[in-house]
Formats: structure tokens, C-alpha cells, sequence
């Protein structure tokens, strides 16, 4: 009786190869894996990508994190904890998607800085007064991280270059320096008679925007190449061009600038706005023959970004989800759009489709997929 017993608990043949999955048959979806890089350029959101990298094997061997495969990814927001036990999040901006992630954690207790470089994260987690300071480059696709030696000054932006990696401070002197992996890194003083207004690197040149430091009546500024140096703690200017100041650029002589160094296409861009007329912006490319700035109202059809009032990236007119010939700002929870084709001006604060933002996240730049 026993016997039987254990037999009636047990399913019949049938019924147990029944609950199997039935094998693939002819008339089963197939997508073949050269098709796969096809359908991830029509795709705009950077969950979907990973989704369908996870589908198989071979889709996953078709997609590597290139450029070329994340093209049509748009660009996102990077929302960092504000606490270091709290994940953080990539944020699409017209999909109004979040996509949460986690970042290496800082040690506890420490507050922990963000300075966003294309699809790499630079991430500080130390107040700058005290020491044990800790700098770490991590790419956010895949996790990989690079630890850079302690900064010994502090610095507000920092700038990647291939391997070089370059901080430095606005209305600053000292530019600090160093190569991916190495042991330590290097300092670095400009003449004490300028003051740096911005930073670039553009075609592998480091070019900087300085300000005489003085009691002259207006600001007045001047476009240098950089120069550094492994063997002494002297950062060269090389100026070019001649000195520019607010009548230059065609505005009022009292008007208070604000100008940002960008990149466009291989070319030298100054953004400038005035404190006295806020949401309206002028675009000048440098003309190397001319030596001057030049005002232009197009910029192809690219776009450009700012972080905290740092050039953060510029993509080309095929990126779905932004408009062409804008500027893009993200500062303090707000991110801003200025259009070069009316003129128009619209800012916004970052939040989510449920309402706004959770306070346990703060933004912490501009992320480019397509730039990892």
C-alpha cells in the first residue's frame, strides 16, 4: 500500500513532459544577431538597451557599450544620493524614466561630490578641509573604476583628457594634474597677475580663459593655450588673440559677464550671458585665422551642455528627445534650455511623473551614453 501511494503522489509521465517548455519550432520569433545593432539605434532609452542585450548571448555579443551601438541614446540626468546608503538614479528627461543604479559607496559619514564626464562619474567623497581626501573615476555602464591620487587642494571642476586628468578652481590659480593610474599627482601655478575663468581641452589642446587679477575698472579677459609641464610646477599661458570685455562682445560697457568655454564639432565656443538680462545667451566661435571671437546664431544643429556652469558635452542633430542649436544648463536641481534658433528660454525642475523629485537625491550633471 505504501507503494502505491508514493505512486498516486506521483504525476503521470505525461503530464510531467506536458509542464515542460515545448522546443523551438520554425515558427518561433528569431531576430538573427546582425540585426540587433539595427533595432538598438531606433531604441531611445537606456533600459531598453540593456534589456535587450540581456535577451541572449548572442544579442549581447552584437551590442558592446560603443559608441556607435549607444548613438541614439539621449542624454540623462545623473540624481546622486544624498545619503551614501541610497541608491542613485540616471534620470530621461523626455521620458520623465528613472533608472536607478548603484554607485561604489563612500565612507560613511563623508559627503560625496559629483562632477559627470560623458559616461564616467567622477566621485569625491571627503569634505575638502579635511585630509584622507579620495578621488574615484567610475564609468557607469560598467561599473569599471579608476582611483586617482588624493587631491591636495580643493578644486570645483575637473576635466578628462585621454589618460590626463586636470582639476582647478574658478577665479583660481593652481591647476592640479595627473595620469590615469598614477602614484601621485602634480601642481601647477599660472602667472599671480591672472585669475582662471574657464578651462577646455579641444583637439588635445588645454586652453583657458584668465582674467587679470586687479582693480580695473571692468572685467576684461583673454584666451590663452596652457601649457603643462612634468618636469616643473609652472603652468605656461600662451595668449592668443587680444584682450575682450563686454563692449567687444556687444553689450553694454557696465554689463557683468558670464562666460563658458565649450567644444563644438572640433571648434572653440564662448557662451556668454549677462547678470542684468538672465535667460538671454550669445555664442562666439574662436577664429584661429582672425584671431577673434566671431558671434554666430547656429551651431549646426548640435547642442551643448553645461553642469554647474561647466561645459559638460555636445551632441550632434541625431540625438532624439532634444532641440537642435540649444544650450542645455543643469544648476542646483534646475536645468534650463535656450534656443540660438528664437531665442527662446525655458527652465524647469527635474521631477518625475508622480510629482517632484524625492528630496534624497540631488542632480549631479549630465550623463552621454553615447559617449562611453
Amino acid at each position: 500500500m505504501a507503494t502505491a501511494s508514493r505512486r498516486r503522489r506521483r504525476s503521470p509521465p505525461a503530464i510531467r513532459r506536458r509542464s515542460r517548455s515545448p522546443p523551438a519550432t520554425a515558427s518561433s520569433p528569431y531576430i538573427p544577431p546582425d540585426l540587433i545593432p539595427e533595432i538598438a539605434k531606433r531604441l531611445t532609452s537606456l533600459q531598453d538597451f540593456f534589456a535587450l542585450r540581456a535577451a541572449c548571448g548572442a544579442y549581447r555579443a552584437a551590442l558592446p557599450l560603443t559608441p556607435s551601438n549607444l548613438a541614439s541614446q539621449a542624454p540623462l540626468l545623473l540624481l546622486a544620493p544624498d545619503q551614501d546608503f541610497e541608491p542613485a538614479a540616471l534620470f530621461h528627461l523626455p521620458l520623465r524614466r528613472r533608472l536607478r543604479f548603484r554607485l561604489p559607496r563612500a565612507r560613511p559619514g563623508r559627503p560625496i561630490d559629483f562632477f559627470t564626464l560623458g559616461c564616467r562619474v567622477a566621485i569625491r567623497d571627503s569634505s575638502w578641509y579635511r585630509s584622507g581626501h579620495e578621488l574615484r573615476i567610475v564609468h557607469l555602464l560598467t561599473s569599471a573604476q579608476t582611483r586617482l591620487p588624493n587631491p591636495r587642494d580643493h578644486f570645483s571642476s575637473i576635466l578628462l583628457s585621454g589618460d590626463l586628468v586636470v582639476t582647478w578652481t574658478l577665479l583660481g590659480r593652481t591647476i592640479q594634474y595627473c595620469r590615469l593610474g598614477a602614484a601621485d599627482s602634480r601642481v601647477a601655478s599660472i602667472s599671480k597677475r591672472y585669475l582662471l575663468e574657464g578651462l577646455i581641452f579641444v583637439g588635445g589642446t588645454l586652453y583657458a580663459l584668465v582674467t587679470p587679477d586687479s582693480e580695473r575698472e571692468g572685467e576684461v579677459f583673454r584666451l590663452t593655450v596652457l601649457k603643462l609641464s612634468d618636469d616643473r610646477n609652472v603652468a605656461k599661458l600662451v595668449f592668443i588673440g587680444e584682450e575682450f570685455d563686454a563692449r567687444t562682445l556687444h553689450l553694454p560697457d557696465d554689463t557683468e559677464l558670464y562666460l563658458y568655454l565649450a567644444e563644438c564639432r572640433g571648434e572653440l565656443i564662448l557662451i556668454s550671458t549677462a547678470e542684468s538680462d538672465a535667460g538671454v545667451y550669445q555664442v562666439h566661435q574662436w577664429k584661429s585665422g582672425e584671431a577673434k571671437w566671431v558671434r554666430i546664431t547656429s551651431l549646426g544643429g548640435c547642442t551643448l551642455f553645461f553642469s554647474n556652469n561647466t561645459f559638460a558635452g555636445c551632441l550632434g542633430p541625431d540625438h532624439p528627445g532634444i532641440r537642435k542649436d540649444c544650450v542645455y544648463i543643469e544648476d542646483e536641481g534646475l536645468w534650463c534650455e535656450y534656443s540660438l534658433v528664437d531665442g527662446s528660454f525655458r527652465q524647469s525642475d527635474v521631477s518625475c511623473p508622480g510629482g517632484a523629485l524625492d528630496e534624497d537625491f540631488m542632480p549631479g550633471g549630465w550623463v552621454f551614453p553615447s559617449m562611453c
